[in-house]
């Protein structure tokens, strides 16, 4: 590949293409941008902070538009995020089992937790992704741990991850290049007018980051876990909304938030985007942004590992029987 890219730069030179074109990074395809596969956005791009800086810099002073490299620019920064999280995402594919995975899964929710204690006041967003993270990294250890669900596993770790390299990208670039960079992504494609928008006073972006993790980012793949014939894909999700707690003191469960004829069960499917939104927007966000900084703090500081391990199916087997569990209640000791 890189011998055929060399070729076409020596084509390309003598017909008095830029330099930018001639070494192959612009207008490629974003071919992992979902982030189901291993590396970044596209395999033949670099992964090194440097060469990546040299090469916008070629791009930039060249006066190229932002949209024919933004493959490149995307993979900067979910490289600097990846960095800030000691991630080497060269080597991150959630194909990889769960377990094998674990110290990457664990990585990121700690780096979320780290960027919300060091920018409490203006990264508000990533105290809740941290303190919603413990059921669904229990999600994927408990899946990944039975060969049959495997495949739901790898699911919600290209999840995590396609959330890293949206979300995470978006704060690496605000808090190394400020509001300018959000705004090259922006015109590079990578994000919309609404979320930089919000970018101009994220404190209070909380809903609209949410609302583009799970309407934008994320909504696809869990139409596919859902939709998935064996093992049956609508009995799976339904039985990740029975278990699955709600994190956030002062939120409600699924099945407390609307009970499947008044019982114990929930009357939605947590794959449902629509179903999913108005619960997470009327009841779990909301309930976050009751929460006084001191709260948050308190939620966040606690090792994660200790708060995963609350929330493994081991461990909640009592609160997984729904007609005995109904009535206890769904959250941890803080």
């Amino acid at each position: 590949m890189r011998v055929l890219m060399v070729v076409a730069a020596l084509v390309l030179g003598s017909m008095g293409a830029t330099k930018a074109d001639a070494v192959g990074y612009l207008d490629l395809p974003l071919v992992n941008g979902n982030g189901e596969q291993r590396g970044g956005v596209h395999p033949d791009l670099p992964t090194d902070r440097a060469t990546i800086e040299q090469l916008l810099a070629g791009y930039r002073a060249e006066g190229i538009s932002p949209v024919r490299f933004k493959a490149l620019l995307w993979q900067y920064w979910i490289v600097r995020a990846a960095e800030d999280a000691g991630v080497d995402l060269s080597e991150w594919d959630p194909q990889r089992t769960a377990a094998a995975n674990k110290a990457v899964i664990f990585a990121v929710y700690d780096f979320y937790a780290k960027l919300y204690l060091t920018h409490p006041d203006t990264l508000r967003w990533m105290g809740f992704a941290n303190i919603g993270a413990p059921a669904f990294a229990a999600g994927m250890l408990d899946l990944g741990s039975v060969p049959e669900l495997r495949w739901f596993s790898t699911m919600l770790m290209s999840m995590q991850k396609h959330i890293f390299m949206d979300l995470g990208a978006m704060h690496a670039a605000y808090l190394h290049g400020g509001i300018e960079a959000v705004r090259e992504m922006r015109d590079a494609g990578i994000i919309d007018a609404d979320t930089t928008a919000a970018w101009e006073d994220p404190a209070q972006a909380v809903m609209e980051f949410s609302s583009r993790e799970q309407n934008l980012v994320i909504a696809d793949q869990f139409n596919r876990m859902r939709s998935r014939l064996l093992p049956p894909g609508e009995i799976v999700t339904y039985a990740i909304t029975v278990a699955g707690p709600m994190p956030v003191p002062g939120g409600r469960t699924p099945a407390q938030y609307r009970p499947l004829f008044g019982g114990p069960l929930p009357a939605f499917n947590y794959a449902d985007r629509v179903a999913r939104w108005d619960f997470l927007s009327n009841d779990t966000v909301p309930a976050y942004e009751r929460l006084g900084s001191e709260a948050v703090h308190r939620i966040v500081q606690r090792p994660f590992a200790d708060r995963v391990a609350e929330y493994r199916a081991t461990t909640r087997l009592i609160d997984l029987l729904p007609f005995t569990g109904s009535d206890v209640e769904s959250q941890p000791s803080k």
